[in-house]
């Protein structure tokens, strides 16, 4: 185990931005590695906790960044913003290339990283994001279930999961935050059709839930960086991350 540890961190390492370091924080088991992109300045600062895609379950952080899925970018981007980027990577090492599965201990994975993010002093506890693409998104929204803890969530193309998502819509009552669902029109039938259905459970559920379905090109590729829909994601996380009068 440790060894895997030592390799998935030295592709990390190898792979990071300017600006984008990496960390270790303990989970259930053991220790997952996550990057980090703190904005200058004592804090405390709102969160966001970014939960990448099957991509990088798969070919490793280094990996994906090589066949274009940029997560420091993100990372960048979310600290340029003042708030303070904390991206796990959920797998202690690459899964091979195709690998897209959804695993039950991804949510306590993600839960820690929560955790991990909130016992920080440069922090502000009451305004943390919950942010993912694809699989990454599905893994948000079911982690956010049953918590109260979260000022927004954000879902970008949201993966179906081998019929996951459909299984997770019955208990979407459970989810607390605002929500953003992003999604392009080339996207794939599965994951268009997981997106509406969301949709329909959310409001049906009398959820805060804002729904965007761009048209302009990408598919899901459109978010394996930080273009055209970025500034849509950034008014909706200022907005809920914002200081309010006596908390959230």
């Amino acid at each position: 185990m440790r060894g895997r540890l030592l390799v998935a961190t030295a592709l990390l390492l190898a792979g990071c931005a300017a600006g984008v370091k990496t960390v270790a924080y303990q989970v259930a088991g053991g220790v997952r590695e996550a990057l980090e992109c703190r904005p200058p300045g004592a804090g405390p600062f709102p969160a966001v906790v970014f939960n990448h895609g099957s991509i990088v379950d798969g070919h490793g952080y280094a990996g994906a960044s090589r066949v274009g899925y940029r997560l420091d970018r993100f990372c960048e981007a979310l600290a340029a913003e003042g708030w303070l980027a904390y991206a796990p990577i959920r797998e202690p090492a690459p899964r091979g290339r195709g690998f897209d599965s959804y695993e039950d201990v991804y949510v306590d994975i993600v839960a820690g990283a929560i955790d991990s993010v909130k016992r920080r002093r440069d922090v502000d506890k009451s305004r943390i994001a919950l942010m993912g693409f694809s699989m990454g998104g599905l893994v948000s929204l079911r982690t956010s279930l049953g918590r109260n803890d979260l000022a927004a969530l954000v879902l970008l193309a949201p993966a179906a999961g081998r019929g996951i998502m459909q299984s997770t819509l019955d208990d979407v009552a459970r989810v607390a935050p605002p929500v953003l669902v992003m999604v392009e029109a080339g996207d794939s039938p599965h994951i268009l059709n997981g997106v509406d259905n969301l949709t329909i459970a959310l409001r049906s559920r009398n959820k805060d839930v804002k729904v965007i379905r761009y048209d302009r090109g990408g598919g899901h590729q459109l978010f394996y960086d930080v273009t055209y829909w970025w500034p849509d994601a950034r008014t909706f996380l200022a907005d809920k991350l914002k200081p309010r009068p006596g908390g959230r």
